[in-house]
């Protein structure tokens, strides 16, 4: 055997973490049946509130499926997932949303005041029907899951406070894997891989739409997958996790571009600067100043890469581009 062959099958013996990866991501590929896509129901795609966003994720968070939305520092994420969550409360009165906190995010007071002041949710007590979890590490959310696994299987009716979870927040999902990663640390990665396998499956087995938040780290001179030359950013946790979600929306600050009839240019070599502040009186009669958002689809299993739209954000509202032009 020469020596060209046997370094080659050194390299296909060693237990390297591209092949757990490939088999990972080969694992979540079936084959589906055309009367079950024709049985799917529609009307169990989540909405997050935001118009633009729901085309880009083809209707919305969809159940069964792992969601990522990651992005620069004040992009809104965080206000997204809050939006999604009284969407979905308010779609049915039974719904219920259970948000696990990481580095502690989620705030009561700023969810009830975008319930009362966004004129898109209806009067109605939603508060109740959201379950806060605060987990600051992997391990504690991961033995969380099981004991939430425990509940949905047993189907107490006595405990009724897991009954109806059709939507599961993890805010951060990077704070608490970030730190188990890194180019020696194959254990952490393995764990990632372990993490999101019983998170796909939860959420298969009991017909749940996970949303996970994302951070952000450095890409220079640009990220090459983005649509957007100006884009000096991309999602963190690394190539291994690329391929982990369903679907994989980055928010990025319109900055560098300006708007023509409706298509984001370079800047000057438009009219009118998309960086131009939309300002919105809600119906509590409060003036909200919406700042312009791009958020694009950089990855996605079943639908296409590369679409984008513009929304604005500001206080407790969120509006896509062609909604307020």
């Amino acid at each position: 055997m020469s020596q060209r062959s046997i370094k080659k099958e050194r390299h296909f013996a060693r237990p390297g973490r591209y092949f757990l990866f490939r088999k990972e991501i080969l694992s979540t590929i079936s084959p589906k049946r055309g009367n079950n896509l024709l049985e799917t129901p529609q009307t169990s795609v989540l909405s997050t509130g935001c118009y633009g966003i729901d085309e880009l994720l083809q209707g919305g968070l969809h159940p069964g499926e792992i969601t990522e939305i990651s992005g620069e520092t004040a992009t809104g994420k965080t206000q997204l997932a809050f939006s999604t969550t009284l969407t979905t409360l308010c779609a049915n009165k039974d719904n219920k949303v259970l948000f696990i906190d990481t580095v502690s995010t989620f705030s009561a007071e700023r969810m009830r005041m975008l319930f009362l002041e966004s004129d898109r949710f209806e009067e109605e007590d939603v508060m109740n029907r959201i379950r806060i979890v605060k987990c600051f590490n992997v391990y504690s959310v991961m033995e969380f899951i099981e004991d939430l696994r425990d509940h949905l299987e047993n189907k107490d009716k006595n405990d009724n406070i897991y009954t109806n979870i059709k939507l599961i927040i993890i805010d951060s999902f990077a704070a608490i894997l970030a730190p188990l990663l890194g180019v020696t640390q194959t254990q952490g990665h393995s764990l990632m891989v372990t993490f999101t396998r019983i998170l796909r499956n939860l959420a298969k087995e009991y017909d749940i739409a996970i949303l996970v938040i994302n951070a952000a780290i450095a890409s220079y001179p640009n990220n090459p997958i983005s649509v957007f030359s100006s884009t000096k950013s991309k999602p963190s946790l690394g190539i291994s996790w690329t391929f982990m979600p369903n679907i994989q929306l980055y928010l990025t600050h319109c900055i560098d571009y300006t708007i023509e009839n409706g298509i984001v240019i370079k800047e000057n070599e438009g009219e009118k600067n998309i960086q131009q502040n939309y300002v919105y009186t809600n119906r509590k009669g409060i003036e909200v100043i919406m700042k312009p958002r791009i958020c694009e689809v950089l990855r996605s299993r079943n639908g296409q890469m590369g679409k984008w739209c513009i929304f604005y954000m500001g206080g407790n509202e969120l509006f896509t581009h062609y909604d307020i032009s």
